[in-house]
């Protein structure tokens, strides 16, 4: 590997020397390789040149384009830390940011975000999670990184059953809603037991927890508890709504296309793609056409266009 990231450092450098900058070579080279072997070919770069690699691609680059650039050479659960504590700062919460981040993650994928974000910035995320969020969103997101959800695979029916009563009478089957019923079961429950529910539900009720979520909750409460629903029962389907909602309406909310294209182009983006066109009749492909342009939607279809392997 030392080799071989010694000759992808000389072509980055050679991409960017003399006049004019090569971003063709550039994107090919980003996108060729994983993440894994970016850090070894930034850690070359440096030792030969003297300068890092993001210094150079800062110099060269701007942009949305160079936005992507850096967000792929940063190892991916830091590049998802900085993400978390960006939008946790400032005068106020970026909370798509943190429900993204927290609600498609099993208890192992918790820890290591969390044990990333308080290495990185020397603070802990419970607490700045505990600072910024109050009321029922707090209340979830608190339960979630804390990352006490039951790891077992064994399904207990009669449990499933008598839960999705207890959902039923807890919202549908009252007047008001008790939150703090859906908040304990949606956040302990193991994933596949939490199938076992969502299907028990819906035996009882005739329709799907989802519209129950819907009539009962509000707001980013609401957006939380449909996050957990839908990345539980199809990840990839969840991740191509965000980016179709990122695309629709005027502009483009060009950060959280960035965040989720990197974060995911080498865990199941080919999968991303085949529900983003089930899902709206269009490909991701031509979705990208329509939205972004430059070096910037150059770098986006490459990624889309490889099944990088990590």
């Amino acid at each position: 590997m030392v080799l071989q990231a010694e000759e992808v450092a000389k072509s980055f450098y050679q991409a960017m020397k003399g006049l004019g900058t090569d971003e063709a070579r550039i994107i090919r080279e980003l996108c060729s390789h994983n993440n894994f072997e970016r850090q070894e070919i930034k850690k070359r770069y440096i030792t030969m040149y003297g300068h890092s690699l993001e210094e150079d691609l800062k110099r060269e680059l701007s942009g949305h384009f160079l936005e992507t650039c850096l967000a792929l050479l940063v190892p991916s659960y830091e590049f998802e830390a900085h993400c978390v504590r960006n939008a946790l700062k400032g005068w106020s919460t970026n909370n798509r940011v943190i429900i993204e981040a927290l609600c498609t993650k099993d208890s192992d994928e918790i820890f290591k975000l969390k044990e990333t974000y308080n290495r990185i910035f020397e603070r802990d995320l419970e607490k700045d999670i505990e600072k910024e969020e109050s009321g029922y969103l707090g209340r979830i997101l608190r339960s979630l990184v804390a990352g006490g959800r039951e790891k077992t695979a064994d399904i207990n029916l009669e449990l499933a059953k008598a839960e999705a009563k207890e959902l039923y009478e807890a919202g549908e089957g009252r007047m008001g809603t008790d939150e703090i019923v859906f908040i304990r079961i949606f956040c302990t429950r193991s994933y596949q037991q939490l199938v076992a529910i969502f299907n028990a539900y819906e035996q009882l009720c005739q329709h799907d927890i989802e519209k129950a979520v819907k009539a009962e909750m509000s707001g980013n409460l609401e957006r939380a508890l449909l996050a957990l629903v839908k990345s539980i029962r199809n990840k990839p389907g969840y991740y191509a709504e965000l980016l179709h909602e990122a695309m629709k309406g005027i502009g483009t909310r060009d950060s959280d296309l960035i965040r989720i294209m990197v974060l995911r182009s080498e865990i199941d983006l080919p999968i991303i793609k085949t529900e983003y066109e089930r899902m709206y009749g269009k490909s991701l492909h031509d979705a990208f056409k329509s939205e972004i342009s430059g070096n910037y939607q150059k770098i986006l279809l490459t990624l889309l266009g490889k099944d990088i392997q990590g």
